[in-house]
């Protein structure tokens, strides 16, 4: 296995793993589970915009920076979203002993950010498979379905049980498999500007 097959796969089974975690409700019983969960992940939902980033390094230059600028775009809402939803909240119910409506207004603004966060990643995901089936053809079928497959149920699931952890999984399948069938250009190959 090809090492950046193996980088790019990681975000997504990390993510997946803490997603078996993610309580379904804030409380005062997870607020520090929620809270120190979501400081962890805010190094790590931003690796899958990194692993698109570098897969669309091949694609012609106007799907490779347009789908650049979405896995940006995701990585900064998205990151907002736990940020503010995340770790705010989870600090506010500690705070409260419990979730309160002191909290929502941090979930109104989060979700008001991370929704279109999502629907980046979605658009990010459809360009990168763009781009490699127009290098490979047909072989980027089966990553392609699996990873845009993912980027639909990411779009309201979060990382929670059991939507969310198989939207994980699924991004990790399908950028590994999409890495595999889209070798990085060998040594001495003209890179694509």
């Amino acid at each position: 296995m090809h090492i950046r097959t193996a980088l790019v796969a990681l975000p997504g089974l990390v993510l997946a793993a803490v997603g078996l975690t993610h309580p379904q409700f804030l409380d005062a019983s997870t607020a520090h589970h929620w809270r120190d969960m979501h400081i962890a992940l805010a190094f790590v939902f931003p690796l899958l915009a990194a692993a698109v980033w570098v897969l669309l390094d091949s694609s012609p230059p106007l799907i490779r920076w347009a789908g650049r600028v979405a896995a940006f775009a995701y990585a900064v809402l998205y990151g907002a979203l736990d940020t503010i939803a995340g770790v705010g909240g989870g600090a506010m119910a500690i705070a409260q002993n419990g979730r309160t409506a002191v909290v929502d207004p941090l979930f109104d603004v989060g979700n008001a950010l991370g929704t279109p966060g999502a629907w980046c990643f979605l658009v990010a995901s459809v360009l990168l498979v763009v781009g490699v089936a127009l290098r490979v053809g047909w072989k980027s079928a089966p990553g392609g379905v699996v990873l845009v497959f993912g980027a639909y149920l990411f779009l309201d699931s979060h990382i929670y049980w059991p939507k969310g952890v198989v939207a994980m999984t699924c991004f990790a399948v399908g950028l590994a498999a999409l890495s595999f069938v889209d070798p990085k250009p060998r040594a001495g190959a003209t890179p694509r500007r």
